[in-house]
């Protein structure tokens, strides 16, 4: 998602190809900091622990998955950076309780129902790329963002199957030649 909104001109908290800062991190998360990334997407991966606090004008894109599929990416994850987490049936079951009792929680804590959102799923973002595109692109229009590059957010997605991805795609990413390149491309100004 934060890359197609990096292609589409979105500006962007973060670096490419996962736009996940500091500032964003569940113990480094600082609410003025956050305010002041007003016009930029931010990635929150657990917003229910960061002290967001309010926010008057900001608007939510709701990414949500499968909670099998996301357990078996976090277990995989943790596996691959060596953290002690068995990769198991019953750490599967732990997880995705853990996501669908979380997922509530983190819904009110990113303002989605309070504040103007778009839900989408990771699942129709990966399988019909286009449907996707036409709906952030209306939602992102219909908020204030003068042009979105249609074209540019439907290509960063790779064809591929909805299932947890086996291998680690932003190390993937990190490593491929247009790695310079997409890092190095400027969002452009708007509002967000």
């Amino acid at each position: 998602m934060m890359q197609m909104l990096h292609a589409g001109g979105v500006p962007c908290a973060g670096d490419w190809p996962d736009f996940e800062t500091n500032d964003s991190m569940s113990g480094r998360f600082d609410a003025k900091a956050f305010s002041a990334l007003r016009g930029k997407a931010i990635k929150l991966i657990t917003p229910a622990d960061l002290p967001i606090g309010p926010m008057p004008r900001h608007v939510v894109i709701w990414l949500d998955r499968d909670p099998q599929e996301q357990a078996k990416s976090q277990l995989k994850m943790l596996y691959g950076i060596g953290a002690p987490v068995a990769n198991n049936r019953k750490s599967m079951r732990v997880f995705v309780a853990g996501l669908r009792r979380d997922r509530p929680l983190n819904m009110a804590a990113a303002g989605v129902g309070r504040l103007p959102n778009l839900r989408l799923s990771f699942e129709g973002l990966i399988t019909r790329p286009a449907n996707s595109v036409s709906a952030l692109e209306a939602f992102l229009l219909s908020h204030g963002y003068d042009t979105v590059d249609r074209r540019a957010m439907q290509q960063q997605t790779r064809p591929r199957s909805a299932a947890c991805y086996p291998g680690m795609m932003e190390v993937e990413l990190f490593n491929s030649p247009s790695f310079e390149r997409q890092s190095s491309q400027p969002g452009r100004p708007g509002t967000f």
